[in-house]
């Protein structure tokens, strides 16, 4: 029989009471609620949930230039309703973002980037009824928006500058005037930046084209003019600003100031890149002037818990990190990362394109978001940097794997999904660039930007399906028969398409999205890493840039035994890694300009 026990006030213990025990049963539930808690939380920040992501972290970027997208008027020239009739090629593709190039009114100098009103359509892309509907149609098809903006000149045949020439208030300080050239400050199109009127007698400074002048961001009311300008566009229903030439938007008040050579070499004194831009270029103003638009953009931030209806903004800068990270902190979203522009030529190898992406993730601010560009607009394309293989095999695949697989925002430029290349047969006479033109016919291939601005390759018919006129303002690459939509998206073979549509489905895996990145094994030529997120699945990729063939053990060092192919180049000359087949990891052999897309088990 057991003795009987008896609990009395006066026993000593940990928790004799009822009470006391009662007490003790919540504080041990309240601490596995919170471990539970943490741990979720921390499962949460390693990627095992989706983070809070905003929708311009989780979409290929791509930019439009309209003048080439599609023509619907027969004029030879693209326009708004030529891009309304394809924006279902963008859901093919796998893309939820477009950048359009300027669509303002504008005597066409720089072909939109002067501009004579920053809130008209010029109507040689049509008209502001036909943004609106761009605007609902990409919309309804979950596309966003982004604009570009160009603050820092306008046209001069803008009213603002024609009544500042005529000294009519309030507009007299709307622009840079001095009565004499007081400097060796060089426009980045080449030449003195100051021109003369013959109307105020004065000098007007004009960092690009003597036609752009730049507005004068010290007059508090073209301020109030410009955040008007972004109302407007935000009000109309766009997602976001792309900003361009930020770099100069101010100029040192002291205009007595000449800058310094840089002593670069091949560069001669017409040339931009002749000086160094102390005075005009990256001045510490440009901050205010951007959280003011910033400012302006968040008005119109209207999500709830089920829809993202952010605004974004993201400024354009060729800068080195520590000039170029400073723009997330003054309100943009981002400033474009330009160093794989450049780092997808092949003076850049695999080892020198691991350090640029290092660079980025290590130099990057607390909590700010990565992004990549490898092609726009002012550069060659894709698949003319990098030239082709040995065995004729061009690396349009391999960075497009590269783009399209690192951790950040990716922006990419039209047709290089295709393959699209440089035409650069283009005469002097039919030459179009401006900035090509200034430097005449002896040397404009060497400047102009018109070969990587030609038509969209839509078909293989007499003008690529981009226009029904004979005369397209700028000629097609003659290999348009054979590299565009329809083709490669009907080939019974892999193409650069069916790469990159593939690669951006990938995109949407957890471990692309918002997962992990890791280094593997790189050295000239190959590059490789790992993109993960804890609870999903886990990817290996490995590119050759280079120009040797690179073989590869992932076993020995990273236990990794083999794995899945998801992607391929689809250009190599066996079968041996052929889509969904599983494959030893132990001697991976990658032969210049092939790549692969790995799951791991």
């Amino acid at each position: 029989m057991s003795p009987k026990v008896e609990f009395s006030s006066k026993k000593t213990g940990c928790c004799a009471t009822n009470k006391c025990l009662i007490f003790l049963f919540f504080v041990v539930a309240l601490g596995i609620t919170a471990l539970i808690v943490v741990a979720l939380l921390a499962m949460n920040v390693r990627g095992r949930f989706p983070p809070d992501q905003k929708w311009w972290q989780k979409t290929i970027v791509y930019q439009i230039y309209p003048r080439s997208f599609q023509d619907s008027d027969g004029d030879g020239v693209g326009d708004l309703n030529g891009i309304i009739s394809r924006l279902d090629y963008f859901n093919y593709l796998g893309v939820n973002a477009i950048w359009i190039s300027p669509i303002y009114e504008s005597p066409m100098k720089d072909f939109g980037y002067d501009i004579s009103n920053f809130t008209k359509v010029d109507p040689m892309f049509g008209s502001m009824e036909n943004m609106k509907t761009l605007i609902k149609e990409a919309h309804a098809r979950n596309l966003r928006v982004i604009l570009d903006f160009v603050p820092n000149h306008s046209s001069n045949k803008h009213p603002w500058f024609i009544k500042s020439e005529q000294r009519q208030d309030p507009y007299t300080d709307f622009y840079i005037w001095q009565d004499t050239a007081p400097n060796n400050w060089h426009s980045v199109f080449g030449g003195s930046t100051w021109a003369w009127s013959d109307v105020r007698k004065q000098y007007y400074y004009h960092a690009f084209l003597p036609e752009q002048p730049d507005l004068n961001y010290r007059n508090p009311a073209v301020r109030d003019e410009m955040k008007k300008v972004v109302d407007f566009w935000a009000r109309t229903g766009i997602d976001g600003l792309r900003v361009d030439a930020i770099i100069n938007l101010f100029e040192s008040t002291n205009v007595s100031l000449n800058e310094p050579p840089t002593n670069l070499p091949d560069v001669t004194s017409e040339q931009w890149e002749y000086y160094e831009h102390l005075y005009t270029a990256n001045l510490p103003e440009i901050n205010d002037a951007i959280r003011e638009w910033s400012d302006v953009l968040r008005k119109y931030d209207n999500s709830d818990d089920d829809t993202d209806n952010s605004k974004f903004m993201v400024v354009e800068i060729y800068a080195v990190p520590s000039i170029r990270n400073a723009y997330y902190t003054n309100g943009a979203d981002m400033p474009f990362n330009m160093d794989l522009v450049e780092g997808s030529y092949p003076s850049c190898n695999a080892s020198c394109i691991k350090k640029l992406v290092e660079t980025e993730y290590n130099t990057l601010p607390e909590g700010k978001w990565p992004n990549f560009v490898m092609g726009n607009h002012d550069r060659s394309r894709l698949t003319s940097k990098r030239g082709i293989t040995i065995s004729g095999k061009t690396y349009t695949n391999v960075l497009n794997m590269l783009l399209l697989t690192l951790r950040g925002t990716p922006t990419c430029y039209y047709g290089d999904e295709l393959g699209m290349a440089d035409v650069d047969t283009i005469s002097f006479k039919d030459t179009q660039d401006p900035y090509g033109k200034h430097f005449g016919e002896s040397a404009y291939k060497n400047f102009s930007r018109d070969p990587e601005r030609t038509p969209m390759q839509w078909d293989s018919g007499p003008q690529a399906g981009f226009t029904n006129s004979s005369h397209p303002w700028l000629p097609l690459n003659q290999n348009h028969t054979f590299i565009n939509v329809q083709y490669e998206k009907n080939a019974t073979h892999i193409t650069p398409l069916k790469v990159y549509r593939a690669l951006a489905t990938l995109r949407q895996e957890p471990a692309f999205l918002y997962g992990s990145f890791d280094f593997r094994y790189t050295d000239d030529n190959v590059i490789s890493y790992v993109r993960s997120a804890s609870g999903y699945s886990s990817y290996l990729v490995v590119i050759n840039v280079g120009t040797e063939t690179g073989t590869i053990d992932f076993k020995t060092p990273y236990d990794y035994h083999e794995g899945t192919v998801k992607v391929s180049t689809g250009n190599f000359d066996h079968e041996d890694y052929t889509l969904d087949s599983t494959i030893k990891l132990d001697k991976i052999i990658l032969q210049p300009a092939e790549g692969l897309v790995i799951l791991l088990p």
